[in-house]
């Protein structure tokens, strides 16, 4: 099932959740534990991840930075972080070793004490505990979270984390980039695609938004689409993908294109070895060239995907699905771009300078 906003996934930005696409729940469960605490259980899957099943999630009293612990023949996939050792012999990841041994230094006897009753396998999410491999009866359900709740108790109860508090995530987003945003689905996006649409039923799915910097954004998505083919009186349907990066500018830029088919008339450069590679276009020769050539050997040497700058917006054209550090990436291509386009080129649009500042690499 899909959740508007909010969501039970909302603020849950640590594996199994943070990371794939076509993330769902089902089962959904809430309740109290016997002393009080908040928890929902639920069923989980995404693109990534349908091996967890059952997932439990308490309320913390205050937003940390990502904490795992797990018996180190048992870690969970996806996760990041300094390894924190101990006494105990556990797996301990968090997000920093000072971080990491505070949440040991006060709770490592209420976690061995849920290591022998549960296999063991927490992470502090947030303003939640989690547990994955959870049942999700109600019974057992609620028995589960009773003993997780030895675990966010002590945690909740220790004063020497404030010192670590962080502000809380709203809505879903992408473990290990904060200020992330994740989103199914939002065909907005596709308004000025700089493509000429064919076939029917456009959807901008799987969208990956990186928190604005300096004026721009950046935001992936996948482009699905259908096609229909005609044998006599059959009609056969086809789903078709494409992968974009879109980045906002604060500012309008004349339309360029770099290996991107049929966008502006593709210009003669008279430059061999990057012509026999790529294809530099625009709708005016001479300001396609002026961008162009004195950033060709920087263009070779990176080798970008495809993109294209149209009205105040950059897009990118990708060979695969968008993950968060190609989107990441495409930002700071932007940034770099622009700081290679030529003060006469600004002078010529109307600005003294780069809008977006001399050098942001």
């Amino acid at each position: 099932m899909q959740w508007p906003t909010p969501s039970p996934l909302d603020g849950l930005r640590c594996p199994p959740f943070g990371i794939g696409f076509q993330r769902r729940i089902t089962d959904h469960s809430t309740g109290l534990t016997s002393t009080g605490i908040p928890y929902q259980g639920f069923d989980y899957t995404s693109t990534l991840y349908e091996k967890y099943a059952g997932v439990a999630a308490l309320r913390l009293s205050m937003c940390l930075p990502s904490f795992f612990v797990s018996l180190l023949q048992n870690p969970r996939a996806g996760i990041a972080g300094v390894q924190v050792h101990n006494q105990a012999g556990l797996l301990v990841v968090a997000e920093s070793l000072e971080f990491g041994q505070a949440v040991l230094d006060g709770s490592l006897v209420a976690i061995s004490a849920f290591a022998r009753r549960r296999a063991l396998d927490l992470a502090i999410d947030g303003d939640s505990l989690t547990a994955t491999q959870v049942p999700l009866g109600a019974e057992g359900l609620r028995a589960y979270c009773d003993d997780m709740a030895l675990v966010a108790s002590s945690i909740s109860a220790d004063p020497d984390l404030q010192r670590f508090v962080v502000p809380r995530e709203a809505g879903q987003g992408f473990f290990g980039y904060p200020g992330s945003t994740y989103v199914d689905r939002d065909d907005r996006l596709l308004t000025n695609l700089p493509v000429r649409l064919s076939g029917s039923d456009h959807q901008a799915l799987d969208i990956v938004a990186m928190p604005g910097e300096r004026g721009i954004q950046a935001i992936g998505f996948r482009h699905r689409y259908q096609t229909s083919t005609y044998d006599g009186n059959v009609a056969t349907t086809s789903n078709h993908d494409d992968y974009y990066v879109t980045v906002s500018l604060p500012f309008r830029f004349g339309r360029f294109g770099f290996d991107w088919r049929h966008f502006g008339d593709p210009l003669m450069l008279f430059v061999p070895s990057f012509e026999a590679k790529h294809q530099i276009s625009a709708d005016i020769n001479d300001f396609g060239a002026d961008v162009a050539r004195p950033m060709l050997e920087w263009l070779s040497a990176v080798d970008p995907p495809a993109f294209a700058i149209q009205e105040n917006a950059f897009w990118f054209k990708l060979p695969a699905a968008p993950t968060p550090r190609i989107v990441d990436w495409c930002g700071t291509f932007v940034f770099e771009f622009f700081d290679h386009v030529e003060a006469r080129v600004w002078n010529r649009l109307g600005y003294p300078a780069n809008p977006l500042g001399p050098d942001l690499r």
